[in-house]
C-alpha cells in the first residue's frame, strides 16, 4: 500500500542507504554541435566528410553461394563464416566502469559502501555524420558507465559518449569522434546495415556476434519477458548463445544485415538455453531519434545546474522485491528549488531526464553535468496515487546552485 511504502522508506536502515545528497551538478552549454540533415546512416544519405568507411553488406557473398560452412534451414542458405568475417569489423567492445553501492551493517552507524567495477558489452557501428561514428547498443551496457571506451576490431581504443538511451526499450546510441580514430583503424572497420526484421520466420538461420560468434535459429517470434518489473515485448527468441559480453551485439541474417540487437537479460520466467533479441524494425525510429540528438560535453563549474532534491536509488532488486518502479526516489525537495517549482515531491520516483533513462542518483548526477543552469528539460517520474504509481512528466527549468 502507499502507507506501507512510506513506512518502508522511513526505516532508519533505509535512511542510511539513502543519505541526503542534494542534486546540484556541474553542467553547461558547450556542445560538440548539432547533427545535420544529411546524416549518413546505415549507408543512406550523404556525408560531406572525407571519412570513407565500407559497409558490411558489400562484403557478404550472395546467399545463393553455398560453401562447406553453409546451413540451409527454412529454405535460406547461410554461409556462416562469410557472414561473420564481413560483420566483425562493424562490431565494437564498449568498456568502462560503474559505481556499485551496497549496504553496510558494520560499524556503529552502518551506511553504504561503494566500489568501482569493470563493465563491458558490445556495440554495432550503424552510421556516421560529418564528425561522428554512430554505434547502437543496449541501454544497460552504457547507462551509468564512467570512462566509456570503444574498442574496435583492430583493438584500438577511443573515448566514447552516450548520445541517448531508453532503458524501457534497452536501446542506446553512442558516438565516437571521427577525428579521434586513426586512418588505419578507419580502413579496418565497417558500417552495418539494418535489415527488415518484419520478414523473419521461425526456423530461419541466424548468426549472433558480440565478443564471440555463435549461430542458431529463430525459435519464436513476438515474445515478451519481464526483467526488473519492465516488460519487453515483440522479441525474437533464439537458440544462438548470447552471453553478457554479447549484449548489444548483432543478430544477422544470411546477407549480413542486422535483424536484431542481442539482449542478454534473463526472463523472470525464462526458458533455459534460449536467448532474446530486439527486432530492429521495432526500434528503428527510436535509433534514428537517438542518433540525431545533440552530443554534449561536460562544461565549467560557473554554469552549474541544480535540481534541489535529496534522493535514494530504487535498485533492480528492490524493484523486483517490492514492485516499485526502478529509478531514484525523492526523499526531500528543497523549498523554492527547480524541483518544487516543477511540482516534484517526496516519494516521486524519477525515471527519465531529458529523454535519458535514469536508474540511479549517480546516473542523474552524471547526466546533469552536461546541462547548464537555465535550461528547460522534461523529467518523467512516477507519482503515488492511492496504492499505485502513475507515470507523469513535467517541465523543469534548472536552477543555478548558490555557493
Amino acid at each position: 500500500s502507499g502507507e506501507g511504502f512510506k513506512k518502508f522508506f522511513k526505516n532508519k536502515n533505509v535512511k542510511r542507504v539513502g543519505a541526503s545528497l542534494l542534486c546540484g551538478v556541474v553542467a553547461g552549454a558547450v556542445m560538440l554541435g548539432t547533427f545535420y540533415a544529411g546524416v549518413n546512416v546505415l549507408g543512406i544519405g550523404s556525408s560531406k566528410s572525407n571519412y570513407e568507411i565500407s559497409t558490411v553488406s558489400t562484403a557478404v557473398p550472395s546467399s545463393a553461394v553455398v560453401s562447406d560452412n553453409s546451413v540451409d534451414i527454412a529454405g535460406v542458405s547461410m554461409d556462416v563464416s562469410s557472414v561473420a568475417e564481413a560483420a566483425l569489423p562493424a562490431m565494437v567492445a564498449l568498456n568502462g566502469t560503474t559505481t556499485v553501492t551496497s549496504n553496510s551493517y558494520y560499524g556503529i552507524f552502518g551506511g553504504t559502501q561503494s566500489r568501482e567495477a569493470a563493465t563491458s558489452g558490445t556495440g554495432i557501428i550503424v552510421g556516421k555524420n560529418d564528425t561522428e561514428l554512430l554505434i547502437v547498443t543496449n541501454a544497460h551496457v552504457v547507462d551509468n558507465v564512467n570512462d566509456l571506451q570503444c574498442v574496435f576490431a583492430d583493438n584500438q581504443s577511443v573515448s566514447a559518449t552516450v548520445k541517448g538511451s531508453k532503458s524501457d526499450k534497452d536501446i542506446a546510441v553512442v558516438a565516437v569522434n571521427l577525428s579521434d580514430i586513426s586512418e588505419d583503424t578507419l580502413s579496418k572497420i565497417a558500417i552495418a546495415e539494418l535489415g527488415d526484421s518484419d520478414d523473419i520466420k521461425v526456423g530461419q538461420q541466424v548468426v549472433a556476434i558480440g565478443n564471440a560468434v555463435t549461430t542458431g535459429i529463430i525459435s519464436a517470434l513476438d515474445k515478451s519477458i519481464t526483467v526488473n518489473n519492465i516488460t519487453f515485448s515483440g522479441l525474437f527468441m533464439t537458440d544462438a548463445a548470447i552471453n553478457s559480453g554479447n549484449s548489444g551485439g548483432a543478430l544477422l541474417d544470411a546477407s549480413g544485415k542486422v535483424i536484431g540487437i542481442n539482449f542478454a537479460k534473463t526472463s523472470e520466467d525464462g526458458v533455459e538455453g534460449m536467448a532474446y533479441s530486439i527486432p530492429v524494425s521495432n526500434v528503428r525510429e527510436l535509433i534514428d531519434s537517438l542518433m540525431n540528438r545533440e552530443t554534449r560535453t561536460k562544461v565549467n563549474t560557473s554554469e552549474a545546474s541544480y535540481l534541489g532534491i535529496s534522493a535514494m536509488d530504487i535498485t533492480s532488486s528492490m524493484a523486483s522485491q517490492y514492485g516499485y518502479p526502478q529509478g531514484i526516489l525523492i526523499r526531500q525537495v528543497v523549498s523554492g528549488s527547480a524541483a518544487e517549482k516543477a511540482g516534484l515531491g517526496a516519494y516521486d520516483i524519477i525515471v527519465s531526464f531529458d529523454d535519458q533513462s535514469i536508474t540511479s542518483f549517480a546516473g542523474l548526477q552524471s547526466t546533469m553535468q552536461y546541462y547548464k543552469a537555465g535550461e528547460t528539460v522534461t523529467i518523467e517520474y512516477y507519482h503515488l496515487e492511492g496504492n499505485q504509481y502513475v507515470l507523469k512528466s513535467t517541465q523543469v527549468t534548472l536552477d543555478k546552485k548558490n555557493e
